[in-house]
C-alpha cells in the first residue's frame, strides 16, 4: 500500500495563537475549524494545530484510500466527530501514525484533490 501523508498534527496551547502564527509562517489558509482543532492547508500537506486539552499525542496522518485498509488490528480506533475514522498506530519510538479514512462526502471537504 503507497502512503500518502493527509496531515501532520501539532499539539498546541492556543488554538488562536497557534492559527495565526501558522498562517503566517507557512502562508496557510483554514479548511476547517472547530473547538479542538483546526486544520490548515499548506501547498503540499495539512497542518492539524490540536488542542492539547482534548488531544494526548502529535501524530502524522497517513490517508488510506478504502475503509478495509485501515490496519484496525495494529492500533486504537477513534470514531472522530466529524464522521473520520482514524487509527493509531504507536511506533517503537513512542511516535503515532494516524491511518485515516474519509467518506466520500468528508473528502469533498478535507482533502483538495
Amino acid at each position: 500500500m503507497k502512503s500518502k501523508i493527509d496531515h501532520i498534527a501539532i499539539l498546541v496551547d492556543d488554538l488562536r495563537e497557534a492559527e495565526a502564527w501558522y498562517s503566517h509562517h507557512m502562508c496557510a489558509e483554514v479548511a476547517f475549524r472547530d473547538q479542538k482543532y483546526i486544520r490548515l492547508r499548506v501547498e503540499n500537506t495539512n497542518i492539524a494545530l490540536i488542542d492539547n486539552k482534548y488531544y494526548p499525542h502529535a501524530h502524522v496522518g497517513i490517508l488510506v484510500e478504502n475503509f478495509e485498509d485501515l490496519p484496525t488490528e495494529q492500533g486504537m480506533t477513534v470514531h472522530h466527530r466529524d464522521g473520520a475514522i482514524g487509527v493509531y498506530v504507536e511506533d517503537p519510538f513512542g511516535n503515532y501514525l494516524e491511518y485515516i479514512w474519509y467518506s466520500d462526502e468528508q473528502k469533498e471537504v478535507f482533502l483538495d484533490d
